[in-house]
């Protein structure tokens, strides 16, 4: 098979392999940090039982 250009033929066929690469070497984006975690003993919700000086138990 005779090419027209063989110059633009060796472009496409380099562009092409450089993709590639590029999408092989690419390294994959790092998972957004987890939210740290409450203290122990504190609550962000208000569902933590009162201390007994605040419910009038002794």
């Amino acid at each position: 098979m005779k090419l027209r250009n063989p110059l633009l033929a060796s472009i496409a066929l380099a562009g092409a392999g450089a993709l590639a690469y590029l999408a092989r070497a690419k390294r994959p984006q790092l998972p957004e940090p987890a939210a740290e975690p409450p203290r122990l003993g504190y609550s962000r919700n208000g569902s933590a039982p009162a201390p007994a000086s605040e419910t009038g138990g002794q």
